[in-house]
């Protein structure tokens, strides 16, 4: 990866639907080159797709939660039961983590209600031993851009 690269991937985290003819024009390269070097970044797996970012509160979503899970352990259990948690309603986000507990689960619910549902399905996975839930109050900065 060299610098146009890296210029590339800056403009499209800002807004991937910048089109070529921009992108190309702001870094001083071809629209060719542009196109070429988006497929060498998406097959190398660099760019693993677009999204639009969806404002949380206007879909009624915000009340976001972290909740650290304890796990049964075992071989591969990281796997098996991060999978198993991911594929859960409403979790945006699992970490394996070292420490105290195994996975960090990041949830947006409708309401406290909402995510209790989800709590009551964390506890009634037998391979969960334990949970910890944090309630966020207020989101200072969220933002899944890298700083490249």
């Amino acid at each position: 990866m060299d610098e146009v690269d890296l210029k590339i991937l800056r403009i499209m985290q800002m807004d991937c639907r910048t089109p070529l003819e921009e992108i190309a024009k702001k870094i001083g390269v071809s629209k060719s080159t542009v196109h070429y070097r988006l497929k060498k970044l998406e097959n190398e797996g660099i760019i693993q797709g677009y999204y639009a970012k969806i404002n949380p509160e206007k879909m009624e979503k915000e009340y976001l939660t972290a909740t650290f899970v304890r796990a049964k352990y075992g071989p591969g259990y990281h796997n098996k039961i991060g999978k198993k948690l991911a594929q859960m309603d409403g979790v945006w986000a699992v970490y394996y983590i070292f420490g105290e507990y195994d996975f960090l689960v990041l949830t947006r619910s409708n309401s406290r209600e909402d995510y209790l549902k989800k709590l009551e399905e964390f506890m009634g996975m037998k391979e969960i031993e334990r949970t910890n839930t944090q309630v966020v109050a207020k989101i200072i900065k969220e933002d899944p851009r890298l700083d490249i």
